[in-house]
C-alpha cells in the first residue's frame, strides 16, 4: 500500500514537472527570438512621444538604465560612439531611463554626460518582451525587422556591441 501512494506521488510529480515545463518553454519561446515585430512608445523627457516601430528598417540598441545605477554611467560614452557609427551599419541608441526621477533633473543629467542619443522614460507598464528586467544594465540590439536578436544583462562595451551587430548583419542577411 505504501509503495503504491509513493508510486502515486512520484508519477504526479514528474506529470507536474512535464507540464511545467512545457507551459515555460512556450511562454519563453513566444516572447523571444520569435519572428514578431516588437515596439513600444514612451515619452521623452520634454513629453514627445516616440514608438520603437518609427525606427523599422533601421538597426536600434535598446538600453535600460538609471542615473543611480554605476555600471551604467559607466557604458554611456560606448552607447555615445555606437550611436555616431555608420560602419558596419548606422545604429538607432535608445536608453530608457528605467527609474522615477524629475524631469529638469534628467534633463540636467543628459546635458551634464552629453548624451547624443534618444533618451525615453519607463511607463507605467511593463514592456513585454523586454521586461522583466533581470537587472540594470540591460542592452538589447532590434533587427530592421523590428526583432530583438541579442540581449545583453550588464554593462556592455562598443567593441561587444560592434562585434555583435557584425554577427547579426551575417545572421540577418543569410535570412534575407
Amino acid at each position: 500500500m505504501e509503495y503504491g501512494i509513493r508510486k502515486t506521488l512520484k508519477d504526479s510529480r514528474s506529470a507536474f514537472t512535464g507540464i511545467f515545463l512545457c507551459v515555460t518553454l512556450m511562454l519563453y519561446s513566444g516572447s523571444v527570438g520569435s519572428n514578431q515585430a516588437v515596439d513600444f512608445t514612451l515619452p521623452d523627457p520634454d513629453g514627445q512621444m516616440h514608438s520603437l516601430s518609427d525606427f523599422r528598417g533601421e538597426w536600434v540598441v535598446v538600453n535600460f538604465w538609471a542615473t543611480w545605477c554605476s555600471p551604467c554611467l559607466k557604458e554611456i560614452p560606448d552607447l555615445i560612439e555606437i550611436s555616431k557609427l555608420s560602419d558596419p551599419v548606422p545604429v538607432v541608441v535608445i536608453g530608457i531611463d528605467f527609474e522615477e526621477i524629475e524631469t529638469a533633473r534628467l534633463k540636467k543629467f543628459i546635458e551634464g554626460l552629453k548624451i547624443n542619443y534618444l533618451i525615453l522614460r519607463i511607463g507605467e507598464s511593463p514592456l513585454i518582451p523586454f521586461e522583466p528586467l533581470k537587472g540594470l544594465p540591460t542592452t538589447f540590439i532590434v533587427s530592421p525587422g523590428g526583432e530583438i536578436v541579442y540581449t545583453k544583462v550588464g554593462a556592455t562595451t562598443k567593441d561587444l556591441l560592434i562585434s555583435e551587430l557584425k554577427n547579426q548583419l551575417e545572421v540577418y542577411s543569410n535570412r534575407s
